[in-house]
């Protein structure tokens, strides 16, 4: 601990915070402590694009980095919708009064019911034991983005994807995989580990996706895998989409759409300089 104080983690959070029950996973009993890189960028995109309205923490859990938001921000919603944690995150907050509001449900509910398209949300932490596809692809169907947005995101499918051979990554990831017969004996599936900057093109894929339905710009900040291989962490700046016309597409045959007319392929003078 060196000069530390006893009531603090290295991480200067305090101790309480990883009190109570500890996260359980199929595989066993999972650390009660954050990981620390995960920590390190999530705070630094916070804070290099606070300060916040308002942060929205998904799969909040005890609270560790929802505590360290509620200090940059003007109101933190927090969702868990395991009861164990919940009380925990309750106590954990409860220094923070009325600016945070706390549902103990699932998030995906919680999306559907609860979310409140008029709330200036400016970061969103979209974190879950598996993937958080599905709650990305809820929250930009009903929320939309007028305004510049963080999105963090804690996926622990995308780097798993062959061991998860049930998944179905089309609906997940909004997109086709081929992985059979790339590498070694043919017909015998390649591993997505070894993809390299594939995986984080899959994720960056469905953002974009995503931004060409709903209809914001999605850039990507930084793409990390934890130590264990086990998840990514990453984030995303995202800002409403720039209205006007998309003058190169005229000078590969197709159709474009200015204030609100079509325009010919023959309108403009001249090839582009």
């Amino acid at each position: 601990m060196g000069g530390k104080g006893k009531a603090e983690t290295r991480w200067r959070l305090p101790r309480r915070l990883f009190e109570g029950p500890s996260y359980e996973a199929a595989s066993g009993r999972l650390s009660v402590e954050a990981d620390r890189e995960k920590i390190s960028f999530r705070l630094q995109v916070f804070e290099a694009t606070g300060p916040h309205k308002t942060v929205l923490d998904l799969y909040a859990g005890k609270g560790y980095l929802a505590w360290l938001y509620a200090k940059g921000c003007e109101k933190l919603i927090c969702v868990e919708k395991n009861p164990k944690y919940f009380r925990v995150l309750q106590r954990n907050l409860s220094e923070y009064g009325g600016k945070v509001a706390l549902y103990c449900m699932d998030n995906l509910k919680w999306l559907e019911c609860c979310l409140n398209v008029e709330e200036p949300i400016t970061f969103v932490d979209f974190d879950a034991y598996g993937t958080p596809a599905l709650q990305i692809q809820r929250f930009f169907a009903k929320y939309p983005v007028r305004r510049l947005m963080v999105a963090c995101l804690t996926d622990g499918l995308i780097f798993n994807l062959r061991r998860m051979s049930n998944a179905d990554l089309r609906r997940l990831y909004l997109q086709d995989f081929y992985l059979d017969g790339l590498a070694g004996k043919p017909g015998e599936p390649k591993s997505i580990q070894e993809l390299g900057e594939y995986v984080f093109r899959i994720q960056s894929g469905l953002l974009d996706v995503l931004a060409m339905r709903f209809g914001f710009q999605a850039y990507p900040l930084y793409f990390k895998v934890n130590k264990r291989c086990t998840a990514s962490y990453s984030a995303y700046l995202l800002l409403p989409k720039l209205v006007g016309a998309a003058d190169f597409k005229r000078y590969v045959g197709l159709r474009v759409a200015k204030y609100g007319r079509r325009i010919s392929t023959e309108e403009g003078s001249g090839n582009p300089s």
